[in-house]
């Protein structure tokens, strides 16, 4: 229970810790929550344009950005037989800047400069083919609404049998994401069809209003991106344009539309291959397991059971059962068949008037040392310590053996004895081929090559509408380093119970190497997929089919040498071990034996805890007339958590990640006593305002800081 209420305390505290952070990080930053932009195609090729942008701010800012791309750029990489300078903006004009407050339009004035703080006028500048108008409007944590009109100058070109507009209305220089975007495209006087086509995300549409009006739309549009729309009508509605081709141009537009959405659909087409790519890998993985994991059970009428008793102790027959490397729960199993067969003798001892104040102690019984094998003789030696006391207290015992500093090394070695047996008895041998080991390397070489193809093909892009997110995480590491290192402790340890209690739970149900290290590598690449959702932008999705490729490929390749099956001598006693477990489980020595006169319940519990049905067993035998030694262990409910619980406690004890997160807090507290506190403050740039504080310690102890952190962990170590 102590356990469990520290747990649930540190996953309180690490929430609130990251409700408080992220509190922080949203507390600087802004979106666009609505964008319309109205454009109106001119007779003299000109467009004018209106553009409502509602803006929400959430923390500081000295006032927004807004660009217009006056240079075409071919985002679809295709070969246009139309030259790009068609579709370029001789000029941008800007006519009127306002703020809408209250129903009311202010308008802001334009000046050649200005200073963070400003407020009602705006700057403009071109270069790098970017028109970039700066509007100084302060904001904190509030939603403002601009509107700002422009024209841009001579943009639709007049072909000899169309006119045209293709414009990127966002050219990918936004620096803040778009949750509503609409743009319509006005030709006033047209009563001819109209085509149009939209380019940008795929959530986007488009559609035809009426013979004078399209509309497209599209909705949470990233940082970054691009949305541009290329429409042609009569030609008759541009009629005094400059811009003139000389190219019957309808044909090579559809041409070029048509090549464009074949890229489309090429890409999409290529990230379901790697999906169907992915599920032939699994098949064939579920192939690998039918042959080469998968024994045959043959059906057992009468299974000697002391034969079975002499021949494989409870560690053994759990491993054999399972086909597995040892779990925390034999070595109570071994412990308590080791009382069973007296070497080690049991007496209860305290006040009789309350359970909870029996001691259990174990005693060694040096002339009964001989009757053990190899295994015993080491989890014997391991319980009471080579050089250690005659007698221990079980429960004491039990708690202080993952203690050891050389508990993980101990438990490990041991599995390497019981494996060794075992395969030499013929059990759990690998039996996939070298060839077919070698052919899954090549696959999953194979994966690799698909993925960095088809990352290729799409076109990988880095920025998105998170960046804000990722930069402040970065500066707030680089100013509060020592801090946030203390504060790494509460997700770090979160991380390390979840993992063990999930491997708990998969030995609940199996022990096989093949499952707990699949579950592991899919649990990894689930947090990995749901970093992808949560962080990406949506055109980046398409690395979801990548990772579930490699996460499948990885698998096969990690996993084919641990498809462990018996030898045909072991598969007559892997198939009595398992009835030996059925038999257990369902109770059917009941049919062989009267109940109560049966006197090796304590080989059958051991056995039970190795099996993973301790539960089971001690509910239904709890009650019975047994042995006053089984009665008195059954009866201590410390000693019933550890078997019930599998003797989690191991491996929250005695494990190598559990060992790294005490010393580590260890570490960051005696460094964080080492530094001197200080404040001092700043301001923000154009995008943001305001001051902070923060601790501050002096040069050297920050230039040194991992270094002595490092220092003494080694010294510690």
């Amino acid at each position: 229970m102590k356990k469990i209420l520290k747990i649930t305390i540190s996953i309180l505290v690490m929430l609130s810790a990251i409700f408080i952070f992220q509190n922080k990080v949203e507390a600087k930053s802004y979106y666009i929550e609505n964008m319309n932009i109205e454009a109106t195609i001119l007779q003299n090729g000109n467009v004018e344009i209106e553009q409502t942008l509602e803006y929400a701010f959430s923390g500081e800012y000295n006032g927004i950005y807004i660009t217009m791309p006056t240079q075409y750029q071919n985002k679809e990489k295709i070969i246009s037989k139309i030259e790009d300078d068609n579709y370029n903006v001789e000029e941008v004009k800007l006519q009127s800047v306002r703020l809408i407050k209250n129903g009311e339009e202010l308008p802001y004035t334009k000046v050649y400069s200005a200073q963070n703080g400003a407020t009602g006028v705006y700057t403009e500048e071109e270069k790098n083919n970017m028109y970039k108008l700066k509007v100084y409007s302060p904001s904190n944590s509030e939603n403002k609404t601009f509107k700002v009109n422009y024209i841009l100058k001579n943009l639709c070109v007049k072909h000899n049998d169309v006119g045209e507009l293709y414009y990127n209305f966002i050219g990918g220089e936004w620096q803040c994401s778009i949750k509503h975007l609409t743009i319509d495209i006005i030709l006033p006087t047209n009563t001819q069809e109209i085509k149009v086509w939209g380019h940008g995300p795929d959530n986007g549409s488009s559609k035809i209003i009426d013979n004078t009006h399209v509309r497209l739309k599209v909705d949470n549009v990233s940082a970054g991106k691009y949305v541009a729309a290329r429409v042609i009508f009569d030609k008759s509605n541009i009629s005094n344009a400059q811009k003139r081709s000389n190219l019957d141009a309808y044909d090579l537009i559809y041409e070029e539309e048509q090549q464009i959405a074949k890229i489309s659909d090429a890409k999409k087409g290529f990230t379901r291959n790697v999906y169907i790519l992915a599920i032939i890998l699994i098949i064939y993985w579920i192939i690998l397991l039918l042959k080469y994991e998968k024994d045959k059970k043959y059906s057992v009428t009468q299974i000697n059971e002391d034969e079975l008793f002499e021949k494989y102790n409870p560690m053994l027959a759990g491993c054999l059962q399972g086909s597995r490397d040892i779990l925390a729960r034999d070595i109570i199993a071994v412990i308590l068949n080791l009382i069973d067969k007296k070497c080690i003798k049991l007496e209860i001892r305290g006040n009789l008037e309350g359970k909870d104040n029996y001691k259990y102690m174990l005693k060694k019984v040096p002339e009964a040392e001989q009757n053990m094998d190899e295994i015993e003789k080491y989890v014997y030696d391991w319980l009471f310590g080579r050089n250690g006391d005659d007698v221990v207290e079980l429960t004491k015992a039990l708690k202080t053996m993952p203690e050891n500093e050389k508990a993980n090394e101990k438990f490990k070695k041991l599995n390497r004895m019981v494996q060794n047996n075992l395969n030499e008895k013929g059990a759990n041998k690998q039996d996939v081929p070298k060839g077919v080991r070698i052919f899954n390397t090549i696959l999953f070489i194979i994966s690799i090559l698909v993925v960095v193809a088809h990352i290729q093909y799409e076109g990988f892009e880095i920025y998105n509408d998170n960046s804000l997110f990722f930069v402040t995480i970065v500066y707030a590491l680089i100013l509060f380093l020592p801090i946030f290192l203390f504060i790494l402790y509460i997700p770090m340890l979160l991380v390390v119970t979840i993992r063990q209690k999930i491997t708990g739970l998969i030995h609940k149900i199996t022990g096989q190497k093949v499952v707990t290290t699949t579950v592991t590598i899919i649990v990894i690449f689930l947090v990995i997929i749901v970093i992808t959702i949560l962080f990406s932008s949506p055109g980046n999705r398409y690395l979801i089919a990548d990772e579930i490729l490699i996460c499948i490929a990885l698998i096969i390749m990690l996993t084919d040498n641990l498809m462990l099956k018996n030898s045909v001598n072991m598969i007559e006693d892997y198939s009595k071990i398992n009835s030996l477990k059925d038999k257990i489980e369902n109770y059917s020595m009941m049919e062989d034996r009267d109940i109560e006169q049966v006197t090796i319940w304590g080989k059958y519990l051991a056995y039970a805890v190795s099996f993973g049905i301790a539960n089971k067993i001690c509910k239904r035998i709890k009650q019975l007339p047994l042995d006053d030694d089984i009665l008195g262990i059954l009866d201590s409910e410390q000693i019933m958590d550890y078997i019930t619980s599998d003797y989690y406690f191991f491996y929250a004890t005695a494990s190598l990640d559990r060992r790294f997160i005490r010393n580590y807090k260890e570490t960051a507290s005696r460094i964080m006593t080492t530094y001197d506190s200080g404040s001092s403050g700043g301001g923000g740039g154009f995008s943001g305002g305001g001051g902070f504080s923060r601790r501050r310690w002096p040069r050297w102890r920050r230039r040194c800081f991992l270094i002595q952190m490092i220092r003494e962990y080694i010294l510690k170590n």
